[in-house]
């Protein structure tokens, strides 16, 4: 099963390539949501289903 399912992927360096890729947009979300100045937000976030009014930028 293994073996027919790998028999289609010869092109070993553009598979390799999407690895490549998919792992560097792994980093870069992570280093994203836990960037330095995120904390704010988040805790906004957190709280936005508790409160009564109206959502506002939480970066103001």
């Amino acid at each position: 099963m293994k073996q027919e399912g790998l028999k289609y992927f010869t092109d070993l360096h553009l598979t390799s390539l999407g690895l490549i890729i998919f792992f560097v947009f792994f980093v870069c979300v992570l280093v994203w949501v836990f960037r330095k100045n995120s904390k704010y937000f988040y805790n906004e976030m957190q709280n936005m289903p508790l409160k009564d009014q109206e959502f506002t930028d939480a970066r103001q």
